[in-house]
């Protein structure tokens, strides 16, 4: 076995030339040598010598074994000087010559003869064969690799290290290393202050064997040493039984003794070994030691791993390494990924372990000083990593100050491929920050330190919850940042990954009472509305939701449910708000860059249009990520099932089955009275926000995902089921991102949203009455100005779904007939509130344009707007402005009522197949007959009549006035309703607008 042993450690290449080889290549060289002395140039006496020293080393490297004793007893370089004394040499040197280790007498002057013949008798050498070498000798030079230590200055292999420490103190007592001894070997040598006062140069030893043999850093000393065990098993896998075994006792020595060191941290002084080792753990670039970040952190696991640490002695030895990474964390951001990711990669590895996990909420840095500001949060151990983002703080700049972003530069408004670059690398990398923390918590999560974990999430979405309001972005003193709530989303969608997806069977695992009256969750109980307060005519008690129990706890998937659809709420308002006025702005500077050309105003515009192009990019990197919005719509979608199927639950707390289709039920379960209104509120708002800032990940997502979110709505959007108007607007505006939106001018295409929507079972029987529902709710639920905006969305929908027979009137609109007098009927009172509208907006926009137009035609004539006064033409000014943007919102709104009334008169079908007669009868009811002619009349004059050209304004696209599309449609209104009788003799009797030649004059218009 001893034979195989140093075969495997002492072959060397050379071994592999055959004797005959070897003795050819002597024998060439002593024959030059020879020429070369009968020249007479014996000078080169030495030169010649070494070079066939290093021959002759060359041919009997077989030789050399770990005995070093025996290998210098048979020098080849004094033996083959010593053969060469029968050669003469004109001019002897006076001195001695030293040729490679060996001393060459010079030439006797009486005999003119060498001392000794160096050439005499010479032979090549015979290849020796492998030598035995004993286990002991082996160990000891296999420790002395490993550690960079010997016992002895005699020469050892060519494989060993070249530098090494001497052990003074363990030389005295050992002749070799040994395994019993290893824990005092490595105490002596950490102990040194400076080991490389004591070098030891080992003959013959030329190996470098990774890092510095004289490493004055005791934890990078050790880890290098661990890895030198771990380069050695894994390059030889096949080593002998005892070479294998002493690597891997030099291994766990090691790492035994790094223990030891942490447990004593404060007795290593000066030297900080917990410093040390985070050091070794986070460093990114190699210094000093060749460690590798990724090696050391298997080193630190299997420290962690042992069986002979206690958890008393694992919590002293990490208690500073964990103070030591938190004081690191300040500095993360999103420039310095590799050090958080390395801060976070160490973080993850040690709460691995329980013990450790433990040990965390215990810091000083886990809880804000005060833990109801949301800011403080961005202190905290997690709060460092969750406040990494490219969202610049709300922080005004001072006068004169010229913005400067840290990962954009101001040629990013020019150069479109670098800044896509940029980008993509900044949205890697907080997908990679989120998944990191998101793991650190779910380690957390799976120890002893959980419910610390889960309330440190709910106290901060707690202590943030302003920025749910409308306001948040003006009043984010003492709340977290937009990337700061952005970021805690994103982990908290991370973690719910495992039971996302409509059809989940873990989603109905999710308790509904985890907001219920006197609930034991984690997030307080504040005056946020839930989503039913009213069963019918009967209101939903307390005591009716007591009555499905109390339990002490909820399971995880409940907990990380409903955090992450509070997280989401307060998460996405206020940047989305921010985003939205930036592009605003944005529009406005570029308008502004293209007016004034290249004035002397110019380069400050476009300072400006940078630095605002800079702003809006460096939101849109974090808010718009293509990844985490797609997640945002999977988990609003898997919500969407859950409720869907939760209210239709008979009152149970959970759903039975996730697969099932939901039941269109009358009146939902009482279990919707937990479930808080910002459920379908901030689903609402988010899929708004995407429409119109990232409508293609709305056209990718799944067909079957955007199934589940439109019977959602459509369920909701029951006035049975949710009472409050305003969220059912919310609901009915959500519905327009699966319509084409004609209006806008995006390409982005809506085949596979138009496709669900036709295609959906509960959108085709019920949206039709839901939308003619919430038309009439608002009327008085919702401000005058606000109403008119949602009935907006509502005419996107109804314009869509009017044609196709295929969705459903509501059952009232064929029950108008025979029943006139009844105004209490659904679509009565909306074909009565839609002409109403009609009436209000027409005129408003009408007197608004007569003063516009007074106001341009002031502004022309110079003499007279020169003799106002600079605060009187300030002041017209801002009216002009003012009159401006109401005549724009009421020119829209105006033409949509307008155009609703005429698609919903023509003579074809309608939805459901009804007919035409059938849904013209209730435009034609004696109650509304004459205030529809009325409308019609007066309008109609007014665009045809000579006086319309006070309404020519001077930019009418600039008001959105199209006198031509607004004529058309009231003249297709008569035309539609020119078989009804009623109506036609309705029309003579209005004696305000109608005379005789009225349609005369309109048809050159026409």
């Amino acid at each position: 076995m001893f034979n195989r042993l140093s075969n495997y450690w002492y072959s060397t290449p050379e071994e592999e030339e055959t004797a005959q080889t070897q003795e050819e290549r002597a024998e060439e060289v002593r024959r030059r040598r020879l020429i070369q002395l009968e020249q007479g140039t014996p000078d080169n006496v030495g030169e010649v010598a070494e070079g066939a020293v290093k021959q002759q080393d060359d041919a009997s490297t077989d030789a050399v074994s770990a005995d070093a004793a025996s290998v210098v007893s048979t020098d080849p370089t004094k033996e083959a000087v010593t053969k060469m004394h029968d050669v003469a040499a004109p001019a002897a040197p006076s001195t001695p010559q030293v040729v490679g280790s060996a001393v060459v007498k010079p030439i006797d002057p009486d005999t003119q003869q060498w001392e000794s013949d160096p050439w005499a008798e010479y032979s090549p050498p015979k290849p020796s064969p492998k030598r035995t070498v004993d286990a002991a000798t082996i160990v000891s030079h296999t420790i002395s690799r490993v550690f960079c230590v010997t016992v002895s200055a005699a020469m050892q292999p060519a494989s060993q290290p070249r530098y090494q420490t001497m052990l003074l103190d363990t030389a005295g007592s050992a002749d070799n290393l040994s395994l019993d001894i290893i824990d005092q070997v490595l105490f002596e040598r950490l102990s040194m202050s400076a080991p490389e006062l004591a070098e030891c140069q080992v003959e013959y030893g030329g190996k470098w064997w990774g890092g510095n043999s004289f490493e004055p850093l005791m934890v990078t000393y050790l880890l290098d040493s661990v890895r030198r065990c771990d380069n050695e098993l894994r390059n030889k896998p096949g080593s002998v039984h005892v070479v294998h075994k002493t690597v891997q006792g030099c291994r766990d020595a090691a790492l035994r003794m790094l223990g030891i060191v942490l447990l004593s941290n404060d007795s290593w002084a000066p030297q900080d070994p917990a410093q040390q080792l985070v050091e070794c753990l986070i460093t990114t670039e190699h210094t000093y030691s060749e460690f590798n970040t990724a090696n050391n952190i298997k080193v630190l696991e299997d420290m962690l791993h042992q069986d002979s640490v206690s958890e008393e002695d694992l919590t002293t030895m990490i208690t500073p390494v964990l103070a030591c990474l938190v004081r690191k964390s300040t500095m993360c951001t999103l420039n310095t990924a590799p050090l958080t990711f390395a801060i976070l990669n160490t973080l993850n590895t040690l709460v691995a372990n329980k013990t450790v996990a433990k040990i965390v909420p215990e810091l000083l840095s886990w809880l804000p000083n005060n833990p109801d500001s949301g800011a403080a949060y961005h202190g905290t151990i997690i709060g460092r990593f969750l406040g990494c983002t490219t969202i610049r703080p709300n922080t005004i700049l001072p006068p004169g100050n010229r913005y400067t972003s840290p990962y954009f530069n101001r040629s990013a408004a020019v150069n479109q491929d670098i800044t896509r670059h940029s980008q993509a690398q900044y949205q890697q990398i907080l997908d990679s920050l989120q998944s990191l923390v998101s793991k650190f918590i779910y380690l957390l999560v799976k120890s002893p330190a959980k419910d610390a974990t889960l309330s440190w999430i709910a106290r901060c979405l707690d202590a943030n919850r302003n920025k749910a309001k409308l306001v948040a972005s003006f009043v984010s003193a003492g709340s977290a940042s937009d990337g700061f709530m952005l970021n805690l989303a994103g982990v908290l969608l991370k973690l719910s990954t495992p039971f996302l997806g409509p059809g989940n069977p873990k989603l109905s695992t999710v308790d509904v009472r985890f907001c219920g009256p006197d609930s034991m969750s984690l997030l307080p109980q504040h005056s946020e509305d839930k989503v039913l307060d009213k069963l019918g005519d009967e209101d939903v008690t307390k005591e009716d939701l007591l009555g499905f129990g109390k339990p002490d706890h909820f399971n995880f998937i409940s907990t990380c449910f409903y955090l992450t659809h509070r997280a989401l709420q307060l998460a996405y308002i206020s940047p989305f708000d921010k985003y939205r006025r930036l592009m605003k702005s944005l529009m406005e500077t570029q308008r502004l860059v293209q007016d004034v050309g290249n004035s002397p105003m110019s380069t400050e515009i476009r300072e400006k249009f940078e630095t605002q192009y800079i702003e809006q990019l460096e939101v849109k990197t974090h808010l718009l990520h293509p990844d985490t919005i797609s997640h945002v719509l999977l988990f609003y979608s898997s919500s969407a099932n859950w409720l869907s199927l939760i209210s239709t639950s008979r009152d149970s707390v959970t759903v039975a089955d996730m697969k099932a289709t939901p039941s269109l039920t009358e009146l939902p379960s009482r279990t919707l009275a937990m479930v808080p209104s910002y459920f379908i509120s901030s689903a609402c708002q988010f899929f708004i926000n995407v429409r119109y800032f990232a409508e293609g990940n709305l056209e990718n997502f799944l067909s079957d995902n955007l199934d589940h979110v439109i019977s959602f709505l459509v369920m909701y959007c029951n006035k049975t089921w949710v009472p409050n108007p305003h969220t059912r607007a919310e609901i009915v505006e959500a519905m327009t991102v699966f319509i084409p939106n004609e209006r806008s001018k995006s390409t982005t295409p809506t085949a596979n949203r138009e496709v669900a929507l036709c295609a959906n079972v509960i959108a085709k029987e019920r949206l039709g009455t839901a939308l003619v529902s919430v038309f009439v709710d608002i009327e008085h639920a919702a401000p005058f100005d606000h109403k008119f905006q949602y009935r907006y969305h509502i005419f996107e929908i109804l314009q869509y779904i009017w044609p196709r027979p295929s969705f459903n009137l509501p059952k009232l609109t064929f029950e108008v007939k025979g029943r006139e007098e009844d105004t209490t009927v659904l679509f009565t009172k909306f074909i009565k509130l839609l002409m109403n509208d009609a009436n209000f907006l027409l005129d408003e926009a009408l007197h608004n344009l007569e003063e516009i137009k007074k106001l341009q035609m002031l502004q022309e004539d110079g003499e007279e707007w020169g003799q106002l006064d600079e605060p009187t033409r300030q002041s017209k000014l801002k009216t002009l402005a003012e009159l401006k943007r109401m005549c724009t919102s009421h020119n829209l709104l105006a033409y949509e009522t307008v155009n609703c009334i005429r698609y919903m008169t023509t003579r074809s079908q309608g939805m459901g197949g009804a007919s035409h007669k059938s849904v013209t009868y209730a435009f034609v009811t004696p109650l509304l007959v004459d205030t529809l002619v009325t409308m019609l009349n007066y309008y109609l004059k007014e665009l045809v009549s000579t006086s319309q050209t006070k309404y020519r304004v001077r930019n009418l696209e600039e008001v959105k006035f199209n006198p031509g599309a607004l004529l058309q449609a009231i003249v297709a209104i008569y035309i539609n309703l020119r078989h009804e009788e009623m109506f036609i003799c309705a029309i003579p009797r209005d004696g305000r607008s109608y005379h005789a030649t009225l349609f005369s004059e309109t048809a050159p218009h026409w």
